[in-house]
């Protein structure tokens, strides 16, 4: 991903679910009564459908884009031998097994495409056997039908994501002989091959051996195919091959029209930096492609090229073009299948070596599937390199837990984290002063509108005024004076005010002056190094100064038109990038850096830290020209050019060794301003040594994990009193030296929680070529937890609009979890230290639940006048047991609410992705304060309505990757009135319920809250949980107690992997000021939520209809309790188990010796078991037949006994399987979910024949 000075981010359209038309590049089973079939039901074609496709892509409709996973091994895992598998071996030649293969995918392709009218858009069959197509939503999910698909997932957007840097992290000193202990030159990549997954390549351009000639570019753009080596056109020894996948008009919502030419656009340019700065030869200052000897380079020299060379100048290039001129993409599995197999013969003999993809998008689970198809390129011996990400879409607040997005979550992947080197390349701008014929260059930046690139060589000059100090910021239109003393000039006009404050924006000004005639705009800024670009407009040219260049120019100009001398100026393409000045802040990190997954998973991301920020590389179609970039998209290529310096020098290495080089030798800390350590999660092991990667003889890594290289204990649940916890993992050290080794073990910290201690041995000793592993441990004591925060995190964020400026949501607490973490560090006495992350995210939690499973109130009086003479039947005690927590921050915290419905839970595989679960309901629920505020002697319409969710599955976070929606219908038509969205408001790491209403017609967004009803300086336990609270004051509702309304709502939940909705509840009757129940008891920090804990005062208060007696009608209520603050507990659904956050309480009567009078026609008073048999019915287990009667003379089916017991039991949450426990009880049995029940629960056993 890449951020220039004002990078253009893209609004939420990757938010656009499944099933909108646009499904361009980075479903929950309502139960079925019966499935059909017998014991073998797991063959029955509709059961196995399930477990392709979900019951959400049943509600998808209009054109959606999707991949159709294949069964079977990809053709390199089919076809290769173990040994090349495990890259001990040249690949062997299956040419002819590997076109079997890929006949056979496209064959299946074709089928697909027939059998559901979809267009497809490409086949693989190298990593993965599968099909991209875009088609009917119906059509493809009878596809999910076929015994030969076994996924159907959807595809969701991509998007794009050199000297001083050379430098800084030792390549430079890699280039030289001396680290070649063959003493033939230095390393420099050569033989290795790196595939740039990107928006193609300008071969023409000196740096990659092109002619540099602007009409090349042009000749070149009209092929279809790479050019050959002859043509003049290209140098196929550094670009070695490559496809256009998609052609120049593709967005990622259309057509792709792919050709044999992968050629950068003009308007493109991304990965043609991309690869200049991974392998570029480099530029010399007049131009010309670096010809010399690496090995003899200084660092004098390398400051003075027009463009560095590239981390491995000396590896091959492959351009796979995934993005046309614009827009995202949705062929990247398509490009890395390629990847294995460039020239498409079946010979795997020419796969690369190393993958880079700088693009990608946020908020991503582990499982999407590119990530699969990494893992599988991983698997066939070829490295993956990929960013991190800029918060592109967050308004570049990389501080962000979980920001991180796909395909940057593969597990194998190394992914890389943006941070400063020493010295920067910046624009600059030359002013000359005609009395003394000097000429100077002056720092800043080129406005970011104007098409620069459009104007190749043009100069831009002028002679140089100021405007009037009455107009200094020129947000005003000119006056007829003004106009008149800046027409046919260059202007100097002010940015902002001393304190930073912008009079207004930057088009305005540069419109007002392009109306007075103005021939171009300095503006005067206040910054050395301002953090946004200024946008300008596209027709007059600008440039912004400095601070150090702005200061006293006014007045310089002023005696230069006073002496009748005045000042010039001149811009130019060749002088951006152009002025090279020190940053005073290598190794810290860009802020847009992404932190990534915290353990969530069972591991971290990123993996290490690279230059990434201002990196000077080759500019498209110009030839010979550079632009300055910044963003991880810019680091990853620098370390997917180490890591081709490290196959070099190793080349017997997997890519888990590859990768444990990188990482194990990062042992660059890097820091905020003020000295922090950042953390793991945002910026892996350090910042990047190419020297220290390509020397190393050591390896240490995570032994169950080898393709993750750290350590992550994950994020773990203990009571206080569960008593001190030890784990392990087995850390492996592998010496690949012909000398032994003896390293020093110790732990440098980067976050600490207090009861949290890690231990291993003092040293290790490996003798040559020995594998050793040692055990790394983890001592938590759970009583003394503290939620820390990470020093080098935000404490308050706020969320801003990136192009205006405008403050959106003012400073809140933002939230974050505790971990302990830092890196293991191996150290040797005048030898190479090596470092492995390590982290651990331990949180107490709670094990409270209501100490009975019914809510038990007295009998309610029969007549009305007795129920208002006696209240005492209205409310009753809910008394709370279990181990609470109240320390270091954690506090336990109870939701209380008026049970609505519960959803089943489905088998994660019939999701697109079984992280999908996560958005599967569980249980939801409301609450009204208005009636407490009411018997307070308060104001009841100063309430707050409140809605508690819980799922089957934690989530990481709560993101635009997740989201839960509550609707409200106040007026009874079925149709919701208003929403409430779960959201995030860009630049606060701090999810949001946003309340969106009609006016004139519109649904608009009327007013945002915290989740959970609290901001991040009081923990709700928003993080690694399954359970929300979503509430809006009853007036925002328009609810008050003179309407005193009856509602009704429903809630649904899904996920950007979706075609629609993970799983939803029907319409739920509510009465806000007058529920059928509602609590009240000890306050908490948190309005609508108590302290849960034992002791703690809460009382339930229900209504007269709360539970029915025998002849009313309504439905019995009720209680959902919320412990927010427990353990996750079981959430499979075995044998009933619901986990241990949720519960739900039935409402009930104390009973004395009264028995309704008997319902059923044919029961009698005085008939053999009348009180019995009234006694069921009252309770509703038995309804009785159909006419009225019971026919107590009849004999009961062992069926319905088994529905009696059910009931009785209050008809708990319990999903059937899908496979019969007894051969003669099929799915299909009326009682079937009963028997299963009472056998889950031990009640039956069965025959012991199976019946």
């Amino acid at each position: 991903m890449t951020t220039t000075a004002s990078p253009n981010p893209r609004g939420r359209s990757h938010r656009r679910r499944i099933g909108s038309g646009l499904l361009t590049l980075s479903m929950a089973l309502s139960p079925l009564a019966a499935l059909g079939g017998t014991a073998q039901a797991a063959e029955d074609p509709d059961a196995i459908k399930q477990q392709v496709i979900s019951d959400s892509m049943k509600n998808a409709s209009g054109t959606v884009t999707a991949f159709v996973r294949f069964k079977g091994k990809g053709a390199f895992e089919q076809t290769q031998p173990a040994g090349v598998r495990a890259g001990t071996q040249a690949p062997v030649n299956t040419s002819s097994q590997v076109q079997a293969i890929a006949s056979q995918v496209q064959s299946q392709a074709q089928q697909v495409s027939s059998q559901s009218g979809a267009q497809v858009l490409y086949t693989t069959h190298n990593a993965v056997r599968g099909v991209a197509v875009r088609g009917d939503a119906e059509s493809i999910r009878a596809l999910a039908s076929r015994p030969d698909v076994e996924k159907i997932s959807p595809i969701l957007p991509k998007y794009r994501q050199n000297a001083g840097a050379a430098i800084d992290a030792g390549s430079l000193a890699t280039w030289t002989g001396t680290t070649n202990p063959a003493g033939a030159g230095g390393y420099t990549g050569k033989g290795v091959k790196i595939a740039v997954i990107d928006s193609g390549i300008d071969y023409t351009h000196t740096d990659f051996g092109g002619s540099g000639k602007l009409e090349d570019y042009e000749k070149a753009s009209k092929l279809t195919e790479l050019p050959s080596a002859d043509s003049g056109l290209i140098n196929r020894t550094k670009v070695a091959g490559g496809y256009d996948l998609v052609g120049d008009n593709y967005d990622g919502s259309n057509t792709a029209v792919p050709d044999g030419n992968p050629l950068d656009c003009t308007t493109g340019g991304h990965g043609t930096h991309v690869a200049g700065t991974a392998a570029g030869y480099g530029v010399n200052a007049d131009g010309t492609t670096f010809t010399g000897d690496y090995s003899k380079l200084t660092a004098e020299q390398l400051k003075t090229m027009k463009i560095g060379p590239g981390v491995a100048p000396d590896a091959e290039i492959y351009a796979f073009r995934v993005f046309g001129c614009s827009g995202s993409t949705n062929v990247v599995i398509e490009a890395l299948d390629r990847a294995l197999d460039p020239n498409g013969d079946g010979d795997f003999s020419d796969r690369v070596n190393v993958v880079n993809m700088s693009l990608g998008g946020e908020f991503s689970p582990q499982d999407d599937p590119e990530a699969y198809a990494v893992d599988a390129l991983t698997r066939a011996g070829v490295l993956s390199v990929i960013s991190a990400g800029n918060a592109n879409d967050y308004s570049l607040r990389g501080d962000t837990y979980s920001n991180s997005g796909h395909p940057a979550t593969a597990a194998s992947a190394i992914t890389v984290a943006n941070a400063y080197g020493s010295t920067r390349a910046v624009d600059a701008a030359e002013l000359t002063d005609p009395a003394t014929g000097t000429t100077r260059k002056v720092r800043g930046d080129y406005s970011v509108s104007y098409p620069w690139a459009q104007a190749g060589s043009k100069e831009f000059t002028g002679e140089l005024t100021a405007i009037s100090e009455n107009n200094r910021y020129a947000c005003n239109a000119l006056s007829a004076d003004e106009a008149a003393a800046v027409k046919g000039k260059w202007v100097l006009i002010d940015w902002a005010e001393a304190d930073g404050e912008l009079a207004c924006g930057s088009k305005v000004r540069f419109d007002n002056l392009q109306a007075a005639g103005a021939k171009g705009v300095l503006l005067a800024g206040h910054d050395e190094e301002p953090g946004l670009g200024i946008a300008g407009n596209d027709t007059l040219p600008g440039f912004r100064l400095a601070a150090s260049a702005a200061k006293d120019l006014r007045a310089q100009i002023t005696a230069a038109e006073a002496a009748g001398k005045p000042l010039t100026v001149r811009l130019g393409n060749e002088l951006k990038s152009s002025l090279r000045v020190d940053t005073d802040k290598l190794d810290q990190l860009n802020p847009m850096s992404a932190r990534g997954f915290h353990g969530s998973y069972g591991y971290t991301k990123p993996d290490i830290a690279a230059p990434g920020s201002y990196i000077t590389s080759a500019a498209v179609a110009t030839g010979n020209g550079s632009v300055t970039f910044s963003g991880t998209s810019m680091a990853a290529p620098y370390v997917t050019g180490s890591a081709a310096l490290v196959i070099q020098s190793h080349p017997t290495y997997t890519p888990a060794q590859v990768k444990s080089a990188l990482m194990n030798t990062a042992t660059h800390d890097v820091r905020t301003e003020s000295g922090d350590v950042y953390a793991v999660d945002r910026v892996g092991a350090g910042r990047v040594d190419t020297l220290a990667a390509v020397q190393s003889k050591s390896l240490a890594y995570n032994a169950q994990s080898p393709n993750t290289t750290s350590v992550s204990f994950g994020v773990l649940e203990y009571a206080p009193d569960a008593g001190v916890q030890t784990l392990t993992r087995e850390v492996t050290v592998e010496n690949t030296d012909s000398a032994a080794h003896t390293y020093a073990l110790s732990y440098a910290p980067s976050t600490n929680i207090p009861g949290v201690e890690y231990s291993f041995p003092e040293s290790v000793t490996l003798a040559p070529g020995e594998t050793k592993n040692f055990t790394l441990s983890v001592r938590i004591d759970p009583s003394k937890l503290e939620k820390t925060r990470d020093p080098a995190a935000d404490v308050t964020q706020n969320a801003t609009d990136y192009y205006t400026g405008v403050e959106t949501v003012p400073a809140q607490y933002r939230q974050y979890i505790a971990s302990a973490s830092g890196r293991l560090v191996l150290s040797e006495d005048n030898g190479q230290n090596l470092r492995v992350p390590i982290h651990v995210a331990p949180k107490p939690v709670s094990t409270m639940h209501a100490a009975d499973r019914a809510l038990t109130f007295s009998q309610k009086p029969s007549s009305e006048e007795a129920q208002k003479a006696d209240t005492g039947w209205q409310k009753t005690p809910v008394t709370l047991k279990g181990t609470e927590i109240n320390q270091g921050g954690y506090r336990s915290l109870l939701g209380a609410f008026e049970y609505g419905a519960s959803v089943d839970r489905v088998a994660p595989t019939s999701l697109s992705l079984n992280s999908n679960v996560k958005a599967n309901l569980q249980y939801v629920g409301a609450s009204s304060d208005a009636p407490a505020l009411k018997a307070a002697g308060g104001n009841a319409d100063d309430g707050t309505l409140r809605f508690g969710i819980s799922t089957w599955a934690n989530w990481d976070v709560v993101s635009y990757e997740n989201t839960f929606t509550v609707e409200i219908d106040t007026d009874g038509n079925n149709r919701a009135d208003y929403k409430l969205v779960t959201d995030r408001a860009k630049g606060l790491d701090f999810p949001l319920v946003r309340l969106y209403g009609y006016k004139n017609g519109s649904l608009v967004e009327l007013a945002y809250y915290p989740l959970n009803g609290a901001w991040g300086d009081t923990d709700t336990n928003m993080m690694d949980t399954n359970t929300l609270v979503m509430g809006a004051p009853l007036k925002d509702l328009g609810l008050t107690s003179a309407n005193n309304p009856d509602i009704q709502y429903r809630v649904s939940a899904t996920t950007q992997y979706e075609w629609g909705n993970v799983s939803e509840t029907g319409w739920i009757k509510y009465r806000p000021f007058s529920p059928k129940l509602w609590f009240s008891g000890d306050s908490s920090s948190v309005a609508g939520l108590f302290p849960d804990a034992p002791g703690s005062s809460l009382e339930a208060h229900r209504s007269a209809d709360a539970l029915p007696a025998l002849g009313e009608s309504g439905t019995p209520a009720k209680a959902l309790l919320l412990h927010l603050h427990n353990g996750t507990g079981d959430l499979s659904g075995v044998n009933g188990a619901t986990g241990d956050r949720a519960e739900v309480l039935n409402v009930k009567e104390q009973q004395d010796e009264y028995i309704t009078p008997s319902r059923f026609t044919d029961v009698k008073s005085g008939d053999q078991f009348y009180t019995e048999i009234s006694w069921l019915a009252q309770r509703r287990i038995t309804t009785g037949y159909p006419d009225g009667t019971y026919r107590p003379l009849e004999s009961v089916e062992r069926g319905a006994m088994a529905a009696f017991f059910y009931r009785m039991a209050g008809s708990p949450q319990f999903t059937a399987p899908s496979t019969p426990s007894f051969s003669d009880v099929p799915t299909t049995h009326p009682f079937y979910k009963e028997i299963e029940w009472m056998k889950a629960r031990g009640i039956t056993t069965g025959w012991s024949d199976g019946t």
